[in-house]
C-alpha cells in the first residue's frame, strides 16, 4: 500500500503542476485576445479579467485529457530517471500493476468531471457569454425550450427599437415554420403593448408571415382588447433559418444533469437533438477517455533511461495523444451527421486507444 500511495501522490502532483502551467498559458492568451475584442468597448480591465476567468473553465475542461497524458508521462519519466522504476520492476511489480493506480485515479476524475465540473463549466460559459454581450451591446435572438414549447426573442427592426417574444408549441426541423404561435410585443421600456395569436408563423424574406392572425392591444387598465381577427400580418425580422438554429444552446452550455430533459423538450418541439445526444454520449465516455490518455502517457514512459531515445518517446506520446483527439473529432463529426451510431461515435476512440495502449504495454512487458 505504501508503494501505491507513493505512485498516486506522484501522479496527482504531476497533474496539478501540468494543469497549473496549461491554465496559466491558456488564460494569458485568452486575456490578450479579450483585450483586443473589448478594447473599444466600455469594459474595464477588471471586467476583461472577469470575462477571461469565466471563459477559462471551458478551455481547461476540453484540454484536461491532454493534462492527464502529460502528467502520466511526467510521472513515469521521473521514476525512470531516478531508477525507481528499475527497483519497482525488480521487486516483481508488472507494468500493468504499476499503472493501475493512475488509471483508477483518472477514472474517478472522469466521473467527478462529468457529474460535478460539467454543470459548473456550463454555468460559466453562459455567464461569460452574457457578460461579453453586455459590453459589446449585442442583442441577438435567443431560443429556448420549456414545457410550454419554444420561446424565441428578436429585436424589432421598424420604428422605435423594442422586442418581440415568440412562443410556439412546435416548429419544423429548420425553424422556418412555427405552429400555434403567440407573439408578445414590448416597447423600448420593456412594457407589453400588444399580443398576436396565429395558427402558424412562416419565416419569409425578412418577415414572419402570420395567416388568420388575431391582434390584441393592451389598455391602460391592464386588459387586452381585440382589434383585428383573421388578417394576414407580416412582422419584420432580421432572423434567418440558420440564425434560429444557431440560437440553440450549445451542448456545452447545458449541464450534464439537465441535458436529458433539454433533449426531450427540444425533440418534442420538432427540432433534432442529434448534436446534444452525441455530446451526452461523449460525456458518458469521458472516464474512458481519461483512462486512455493515462495509458498512452505511461506506455511511452515505462522504459529505463539507459535505453535512450527519451525525447523520441515523449514526441511519440504527444503525437499519439493528438491523434486520439483527431480521431475523436472525426468520429463525432460522422455521428453528428448521422452516418454512424452515436454510441459508436462517442465510445470507439477511447476504447480503441485503451486497447492499443494495453497492447503496447504487453508488448514491452518483460515479466
Amino acid at each position: 500500500m505504501t508503494l501505491w500511495r507513493y505512485i498516486l501522490r506522484g501522479f496527482l502532483r504531476a497533474v496539478l503542476i501540468v494543469f497549473a502551467v496549461i491554465a496559466f498559458i491558456l488564460s494569458l492568451f485568452a486575456f490578450v485576445e479579450n483585450l483586443r475584442r473589448f478594447g473599444e468597448t466600455d469594459a474595464s480591465t477588471g471586467n476583461i479579467v472577469s470575462i477571461t476567468l469565466l471563459q477559462a473553465p471551458e478551455a481547461l475542461y476540453q484540454v484536461f485529457p491532454l493534462v492527464l497524458m502529460l502528467a502520466s508521462l511526467l510521472t513515469f519519466l521521473r521514476f525512470a530517471r531516478t531508477s525507481e522504476l528499475v527497483v519497482i520492476r525488480a521487486a516483481g511489480v508488472s507494468a500493468l500493476r504499476l499503472i493501475a493506480i493512475p488509471v483508477l485515479a483518472s477514472l474517478v476524475l472522469g466521473v467527478v468531471f462529468v457529474g460535478v465540473v460539467n454543470p459548473f463549466v456550463a454555468a460559466s460559459i453562459k455567464r461569460g457569454l452574457a457578460l461579453g454581450d453586455e459590453f459589446r451591446h449585442v442583442d441577438a435572438s435567443m431560443l429556448s425550450f420549456s414545457s410550454d414549447g419554444i420561446w424565441l426573442r428578436q429585436a424589432d427592426t421598424q420604428g422605435e427599437t423594442g422586442q418581440t417574444v415568440i412562443q410556439a408549441e412546435r416548429g419544423n426541423a429548420d425553424g422556418s415554420v412555427l405552429s400555434q404561435v403567440r407573439l408578445y410585443r414590448f416597447d423600448p421600456a420593456g412594457t407589453l403593448y400588444a399580443r398576436i395569436d396565429a395558427p402558424t408563423a412562416r419565416l419569409g424574406a425578412r418577415a414572419w408571415i402570420l395567416e388568420d392572425a388575431t391582434v390584441w392591444v393592451a389598455t391602460e387598465d391592464g386588459r387586452f382588447d381585440r382589434i383585428a381577427s383573421g388578417d394576414r400580418i407580416e412582422l419584420p425580422t432580421e432572423l434567418t433559418s440558420e440564425q434560429i438554429l444557431e440560437s440553440f444552446s450549445r451542448p456545452e452550455m447545458v449541464g450534464f444533469w439537465a441535458l436529458g430533459a433539454f433533449i426531450s423538450q427540444m425533440e418534442d418541439s420538432g427540432f433534432s437533438g442529434q448534436r446534444h445526444r452525441l455530446f451526452l454520449q461523449s460525456e458518458l465516455a469521458k472516464p474512458a477517455l481519461f483512462a486512455a490518455m493515462v495509458l498512452i502517457g505511461s506506455a511511452f514512459a515505462l522504459r529505463p533511461t539507459r535505453f535512450g531515445q527519451t525525447g523520441v518517446m515523449i514526441l511519440l506520446a504527444i503525437l499519439a495523444g493528438f491523434s486520439l483527439y483527431f480521431l475523436k473529432d472525426f468520429s463525432e463529426t460522422l455521428g453528428a451527421q448521422g452516418q454512424i451510431p452515436l454510441i459508436v461515435a462517442a465510445w470507439t476512440p477511447p476504447v480503441a486507444a485503451i486497447l492499443l495502449a494495453l497492447g503496447l504495454l504487453l508488448h514491452l512487458e518483460d515479466g
